[in-house]
C-alpha cells in the first residue's frame, strides 16, 4: 500500500504543476514539483521491488503492465524536471500533465491488485464500471493530495519571489477548495450505497475520513483563501500546512476504504 499512495501523490503533485500558470510561478517552484515527484516515485518502486510476495499471484502480463506504468511516470517526471531546467515552461506542463495521467493508472493497477483478494474487485458487476469508480476514486486521492502539499509550499516561495503575483497561489487554493468539494460528493455517494455490515466493521474510518479528511480541512483552507485574498502569504501558508497533513490523513484512509468497499471515498 505505500507505494499506491507515494505513487499518486507524485501524480499529484505533478498535476499542480500543470495547473499552475507556467509564466506566474517561478522556475525554483516547478524544480522544487519534479524534484519532490521524482524522490516520491522512486521510493514508490523501491517499496514496489522490495515487498512480500503477494497474497494472490500476479500474472507476468499484469506485473508487466505495472512496472511499465510505474517507469513510464519516472521517465515523464525527469522529462518534466529537464525542461524546467531548460526553462522550456510550456513543454513541462504537457509533460506534467502526462505524467499525472500515468501516475493515476499505475496507481490504479496497484489498487486493483490489493482488492482481489479481499474480493472487492469484482464486487459490484459489470466489472468495468468497478474499474471506473476505482480509477476515479484514485485520481481524486492524487489530485487532493499532490494539491495540499504543493498549494502549501507554493506559499512558501513568496518568501523570496517578491515579484510573483498572487493569482498563482489563489488558483492552487482554489483547486484545492475545488478537489475537497468534488471528493465530499463522492465520499457522500460512497456512504449512502454503504452495506449495513461494512458500516460496523469500517464505521470509525468512514467517520474519520469525513471529519479528518474533508470537513476540518475545508475550514481551514476557506481560511486560507481569506488570508491569501489579504495577500498575508505567510499566515495562509501556516494554515495550508495544518490543512495538508489533515487531507493526507484523509485521503490515506480514503485509499484504505477504496481498497475494502470498491466504493469511490
Amino acid at each position: 500500500m505505500p507505494e499506491t499512495f507515494l505513487i499518486f501523490l507524485a501524480g499529484g503533485i505533478m498535476l499542480s504543476a500543470a495547473i499552475s500558470s507556467p509564466q506566474q510561478v517561478t522556475l525554483h517552484w516547478l524544480r522544487l514539483c519534479g524534484i519532490l515527484a521524482l524522490v516520491l516515485a522512486a521510493v514508490a518502486l523501491f517499496f514496489y521491488f522490495g515487498r512480500e510476495a503477494h497474497p494472490a499471484p500476479l500474472a507476468p502480463r499484469m506485473r508487466n503492465v505495472q512496472v511499465g506504468l510505474l517507469v513510464t511516470s519516472v521517465v515523464l517526471i525527469l522529462g518534466q524536471l529537464a525542461f524546467v531546467q531548460s526553462a522550456f515552461r510550456r513543454t513541462q506542463r504537457v509533460i506534467a500533465a502526462a505524467a499525472f495521467g500515468v501516475a493515476v493508472l499505475a496507481g490504479s493497477n496497484l489498487l486493483h491488485e490489493m482488492m482481489i483478494p479481499l474480493g472487492t474487485a469484482t464486487r459490484y458487476p459489470p466489472k468495468f464500471w468497478a474499474l471506473a469508480i476505482q480509477t476515479v476514486a484514485a485520481a481524486g486521492i492524487a489530485a487532493a493530495s499532490g494539491a495540499a502539499l504543493m498549494d502549501m509550499l507554493l506559499g512558501h516561495a513568496y518568501l523570496t519571489a517578491s515579484k510573483m503575483t498572487i493569482a498563482p497561489f489563489r488558483r492552487l487554493n482554489l483547486f484545492v477548495a475545488a478537489m475537497l468539494i468534488s471528493r465530499a460528493v463522492l465520499a457522500a455517494a460512497a456512504t449512502v450505497a454503504m452495506p449495513r455490515d461494512v458500516w460496523m466493521r469500517d464505521g470509525l474510518f468512514i467517520l474519520t475520513r469525513w471529519l479528518v479528511g474533508l470537513l476540518v480541512p475545508a475550514v481551514f483552507v476557506y481560511m486560507a483563501h481569506d488570508c491569501i485574498k489579504r495577500r498575508s502569504t505567510q499566515s495562509a501558508t501556516g494554515i495550508l500546512y495544518v490543512a495538508g497533513v489533515l487531507i493526507f490523513v484523509g485521503e490515506i484512509i480514503a485509499l484504505y476504504l477504496v481498497r475494502s468497499t470498491a466504493l469511490p471515498f
